[in-house]
């Protein structure tokens, strides 16, 4: 590819050598929404690349050229819905979107993860944006297919992520720990209308050793039962190993069975750097006595926080999300 971007080199016979499909699979790495000119001069080049990238491939709704003039549309009405330039985009480390995020939009930045437009992205929040499961998907899809490795925060937190999208980037994470989000430190899933089932799949891929840097789990206010907490519990024995911060508040299906086989966990090894909890407001003193003697706080969404009398370094505020 970085041969044929030094086109004014490129002798015209090379090019008329390769097929169309090739062709075009070159000109979809180059295309670029946010900065199309190297696509562009590649169409230009000779007579026999105007006609592969103006014709339509077999089964193909649309010619590489008009493909590439509707996303760049999309991706400059994307900045100015945001108030944004493509230039600010390619430099932005952080992407906060939430309540601003329309429906419509989502197809267009799972496109630009996709395409690397977002180079240097480290945090990306869609809090709130009230996505269906359909409308996430292709931003999950992308991700799950290593878009954005360097990314280190996500919110999904105030979406209808459901078990289905959460079964399919658990499947991802394990047949590809090492690509997909390997640099992930925060995960935000609150309210995000997952039940066990989707929380059992993610927690498979943990056990296995996907995001090895995860230090903060957000899955308050979802159908999380016991189950889903005993399945937690044991992907901390496996891996999790710097997670310190988990969010289970809010999920009225976990009873004190639960908090208890937690319990036992927390004393067997698991999540050996955790230093915040926070569950629902159950009483069970054999959960309480395994944070104390782990130095784990408990926060109470009802009240002060249970703090063991030596907390451990540099647990003395918890993170704000989900």
């Amino acid at each position: 590819v970085r041969r044929l971007c030094r086109l004014e080199s490129m002798p015209k016979n090379r090019l008329e050598d390769l097929p169309p499909d090739v062709l075009r699979q070159i000109f979809r790495l180059l295309a670029d929404p946010f900065a199309p000119a190297s696509a562009c001069a590649l169409v230009g080049c000779c007579r026999y690349t105007r006609s592969a990238f103006r014709s339509r491939a077999t089964g193909a709704d649309r010619t590489e050229v008009e493909r590439l003039r509707l996303w760049w549309g999309r991706a400059t009405a994307f900045c100015g819905s945001h108030r944004t330039t493509a230039s600010h985009m390619r430099l932005a480390t952080t992407v906060g979107l939430s309540e601003s995020f329309a429906v419509a939009e989502a197809p267009t930045l799972a496109l630009l993860l996709e395409r690397g437009s977002f180079r240097r992205l480290c945090w990306l929040q869609l809090y709130g944006s009230l996505l269906s499961e359909a409308s996430l998907r292709p931003i999950v899809e992308t991700l799950a297919a290593g878009a954005s490795p360097s990314l280190k925060s996500l919110d999904l937190a105030g979406n209808h992520l459901g078990d289905a999208s959460c079964a399919m980037l658990a499947a991802r994470l394990s047949e590809s720990p090492a690509r997909v989000l390997p640099a992930l430190e925060v995960l935000g899933l609150g309210s995000t209308r997952i039940s066990s089932r989707g929380v059992e799949a993610l927690a498979r891929a943990l056990a296995r050793g996907a995001m090895p840097r995860l230090v903060g789990l957000g899955l308050r206010s979802n159908d999380i039962d016991d189950e889903g907490v005993i399945a937690l519990a044991e992907s901390g024995m496996l891996g999790l190993a710097a997670l310190r911060e988990l969010f289970l508040c809010g999920n009225d299906r976990i009873t004190c069975a639960g908090i208890d086989a937690l319990a036992a966990r927390l004393l067997g090894g698991s999540f050996p750097s955790l230093c915040w909890l926070d569950v629902p407001p159950l009483k069970s003193s054999a959960f309480h006595a395994a944070c104390a003697a782990r130095c784990v706080c408990v926060l109470d969404t009802l009240g002060p926080a249970h703090a063991p009398e030596n907390p451990t370094a540099g647990s003395q505020q918890p993170a704000t999300y989900e």
